[in-house]
């Protein structure tokens, strides 16, 4: 799920720096696969939980998945809300000259961040899963930037733009959150503790 979720995410990015409505558009048409996965997650986790009475550490793996499953999901919907905007807005660039330079950085940092969630998942690895708050710390200045951009007197794309760039750039951001999370969920799962009492 993570990986298909930075796909998607990836894709959308593309499709909204290079003005590609068609990829835009399959990233919207590939958002139920991820949907799909979510609900086999939790029926996995479900028949785990019914015929499998499950305790301790195997019983966190349960819940985290199905925690975990939601928060993907999430990240799949915020990659369509962009692949969304590319269509709205076409055949105009859903994004002005002066932040599509921070866009790409904010794509490859939220695809990199599923990536790494997801690589946490398979290996269990909590200390790779503790990197990811750090990772997600350059998301948020990228995002607090770009409201400097935003609030600039000398803005000259007018209220409708900015309210775009506003919602994609949180999209952007909240996606890196849901990395986090569900890397956070894989550690509470291996340790029974929440990262921030994890020692580095």
């Amino acid at each position: 799920m993570c990986t298909a979720a930075a796909g998607a995410l990836n894709h959308a990015t593309a499709a909204m720096l290079d003005q590609r409505v068609r990829l835009a558009e399959r990233v919207i048409a590939g958002d139920e696969a991820i949907d799909v996965l979510r609900a086999r997650v939790e029926e996995v986790a479900t028949d785990a939980l019914l015929f499998h009475s499950p305790v301790a550490g195997d019983l966190r793996t349960v819940v985290s998945a199905i925690r975990a499953s939601s928060d993907i999901e999430r990240m799949g919907d915020l990659a369509l809300h962009v692949a969304q905007v590319v269509c709205m807005r076409h055949p105009q660039p859903a994004l002005p000259p002066e932040v599509r330079d921070d866009f790409t950085r904010m794509g490859a940092l939220a695809v990199q961040l599923a990536l790494k969630a997801a690589e946490v998942v398979r290996s269990r690895n909590v200390l790779l899963a503790v990197e990811l708050d750090a990772d997600d710390d350059a998301m948020d200045v990228l995002h607090r930037h770009m409201f400097t951009v935003l609030m600039d007197p000398s803005w000259p794309h007018g209220v409708p733009v900015a309210v775009d760039v506003t919602l994609l750039a949180r999209y952007y951001e909240r996606f890196a959150d849901h990395a986090v999370v569900v890397a956070n969920q894989t550690v509470y799962a291996v340790t029974g503790e929440e990262p921030d009492a994890i020692p580095i």
